[in-house]
């Protein structure tokens, strides 16, 4: 599904840039859950996340940090951070202290030191409306089809959105362009949660280092290949969050009593105003992406994390394998072949796969949307094409289902979802041809019979 953190290159080039303390937050409620052992009611396994215990056993003196492992200790050293220029003495401290927690949580060394960028306030701002302005021809298009699909209001503005929810203060980002830490200046010490959000970060710049993840995300982006830039991602920040969980449990009680106050005060009006599908794309790689990566890590330790990188590169990978990690090796997208279709007046703005993913986040807008996880859960690919003509969207997405169920399930919800979310004066159309599912949608309903006319359906 072309979402906003998918297509825009935001998580390309900066994969912490966040809202303030978002994943902060997430890890924070995860170590909640872990601990009450309510972990059922979550996204997370049953099991809970693992403890420290279950990572090895860590020390850290603020100049080395050693990981015992069954593998063995692995040691690390803390950079020298004397030159970087803007650092107070105290967050400099901070920051070789958590280096040094990052690498021996994550049992990696950094293989040169990280770079540390000090940034003022107004500089870290610009960075971020810099990063959105970059992709502002791409935003028109999409805000039209997401308007279509219901999932924007009509007056929505949707460049403004994504300002708003980008225009907080943030503790900190990895800068997958330049290599660096991002840091705004500040005089005062790294707070408990701003320490949280800089192991994130740190766990990012490591495992780029070692396995040039930030590289392997902007092919697929530039290739457009969506879906799987939604696992891979997953992936990215679910192994951020897992060291961030289990750094929080290395804190006293009295150190995660501060943490909790902390987040309380975190303001999210922005983020709780934004559209529903917004929040569920911004949260999906930290809920789901963690989920997927305990379950990798209680089957393999970090060494199965490790792999991860390699293997759903190299897969065609799909967020269905992030949702149902099971058997992510093997459980693999089907290539779905969808037409050619010219449009007069229209530029084919996309093709791409709309992913399970995709199909739960659609899904779950609409009031009645009872079913969607089943609805989703049978998805073995698909394929689509997303057109504009400068006003207007359409799109045409080519569905195939594990089963004939399936895609009779799925049938079902599109069509439960076209009645409630679609005005009259808009197309839609839900169809099956041989046991392929079509679904096709336009603001200009004689666009619509004409991709339905084009792909054979009566």
């Amino acid at each position: 599904m072309p979402r906003w953190d998918q297509v825009y290159d935001l998580p390309a080039d900066n994969l912490a840039l966040m809202p303030r303390g978002l994943a902060a937050l997430v890890a924070l409620v995860l170590f909640a859950v872990s601990c009450t052992g309510s972990a059922d009611s979550t996204t997370t396994s049953g099991a809970g996340p693992p403890t420290t215990a279950g990572a090895g056993s860590t020390t850290s003196t603020g100049g080395e940090a050693t990981t015992s492992t069954s593998e063995g200790p692995t040691q690390t050293t803390a950079p020298d951070l004397s030159g970087v220029v803007g650092l107070s003495d105290e967050v400099r401290g901070q920051l070789v202290e958590l280096i040094g927690q990052a690498q021996a949580i994550r049992n990696l060394a950094f293989t040169s030191p990280p770079a540390i960028r000090v940034v003022t306030e107004d500089e870290l701002e610009e960075l971020v409306r810099a990063d959105i302005e970059e992709q502002a021809e791409d935003l028109p298009a999409d805000e039209a089809l997401y308007k279509m699909l219901g999932l924007l209001s009509d007056t929505a503005d949707f460049d403004q959105i994504l300002l708003d929810l980008y225009g907080e203060q943030v503790a900190g980002f990895y800068d997958g362009d330049t290599g660096e830490i991002v840091v705004p200046a500040r005089e005062d010490g790294l707070s408990l949660l701003q320490q949280g959000t800089m192991v994130h970060e740190l766990v990012h710049a490591l495992t780029d280092q070692q396995f040039a993840f930030h590289d392997e995300f902007d092919v697929m982006l530039d290739e457009e290949r969506l879906d799987e830039a939604t696992a891979y991602q997953a992936l990215i920040e679910g192994d951020a969050t897992l060291a961030e969980v289990l750094w929080i449990q290395t804190l006293s009680d009295l150190q995660l009593g501060e943490l909790i106050a902390e987040s309380l005060d975190i303001d999210t009006a922005v983020l709780d105003a934004a559209p529903r599908f917004l929040r569920e794309s911004l949260i999906f790689p930290y809920d789901t992406g963690l989920a997927f990566t305990q379950s990798l890590y209680v089957g393999g330790d970090w060494e199965a994390v490790d792999d991860a990188y390699e293997t759903l590169a190299a897969l065609p990978a799909s967020s269905e394998q992030v949702i149902t990690p099971d058997d992510y090796t093997r459980d693999l997208p089907a290539e779905v072949a969808i037409p050619d279709v010219p449009i007069t007046g229209y530029d084919l703005e996309r093709t791409s796969v709309w992913g399970e993913q995709g199909f739960r986040i659609m899904l779950n807008q609409g009031a009645g949307a009872a079913g969607v996880a089943a609805a989703a859960d049978g998805w073995g690919g698909d394929s689509y094409h997303q057109w504009f003509d400068g006003e207007n969207a359409a799109m045409l997405i080519v569905f195939e289902g594990d089963t004939q169920e399936d895609v009779d399930q799925l049938e079902q919800a599109l069509l439960g979802f076209s009645s409630e979310s679609f005005p009259e004066d808009h197309f839609a159309w839900v169809d099956q041809a041989d046991g392929t599912l079509y679904f096709i949608a336009a603001d200009v309903p004689a666009v619509g019979e004409h991709i339905r006319a084009s792909v054979g359906l009566d």
